[in-house]
């Protein structure tokens, strides 16, 4: 398994790390860079070894569906609604989510993607899942990522985002749907999973 996260904070020039590691390997940062063309590599990689990917962005997935919007209730809607959320999807941290997602649509599309810890569990290829900040913190730190996820991971679970009980949009799901990845159109109503990344 590797488990691996993009940071919230963008680097010069417009490049964002992210770091982690396989889960017999204790180093934190085993496997990093700073670019969506390494990290695509990476997961891609792990992939063909037959491993399953535990993909973290640092930024938030799941966005409140706007008050207008707020009666879809199908597939074709939902999606329609995750194009209104699209400037979310650039910001650091879930841009490269969506560049890695894309290519594999082009070079996996069979690819399984999930943002559910039980099915990513039972027969699912990559886990997507929310990075939190430390209480405290303003950013992700992704080298601390691999061994939050490893420690939080047997008692992990969707954390409702603070939305004032409105529809959501999962960005993650609406991604890996649009990229023709084999996802759950279910999932693109419901919360993202979140680890809270910490030092320790």
């Amino acid at each position: 398994m590797l488990v691996i996260v993009v940071e919230t904070g963008a680097l010069a020039g417009g490049r964002t790390r992210w770091a982690g590691r396989r889960h017999d390997d204790d180093r934190p940062d085993a496997s990093s860079g700073a670019s969506p063309a390494e990290l695509f590599d990476a997961v891609f990689a792990a992939l063909h070894d037959g491993e399953q990917v535990a993909l973290g962005a640092g930024g938030p997935l799941t966005v409140p569906v706007p008050p207008e919007q707020a009666a879809a209730d199908d597939a074709g809607a939902l999606l329609e609604l995750a194009e209104l959320a699209g400037p979310a999807v650039t910001r650091p941290g879930t841009a490269e989510l969506g560049f890695v997602l894309g290519e594999l649509g082009v070079w996996r599309p069979w690819t399984r993607v999930s943002t559910s810890l039980s099915r990513w569990k039972a027969n699912t290829s990559i886990l997507v899942w929310e990075a939190v900040p430390a209480a405290g913190a303003d950013q992700v730190a992704a080298g601390a990522a691999a061994e939050s996820f490893f420690r939080q991971l047997p008692t992990a679970a969707r954390r409702e985002p603070d939305v004032a009980g409105r529809p959501v949009v999962n960005l993650a799901a609406a991604v890996a749907y649009r990229a023709g990845l084999l996802a759950d159109a279910s999932e693109l109503s419901r919360p993202a999973i979140s680890i809270t990344v910490t030092a320790s």
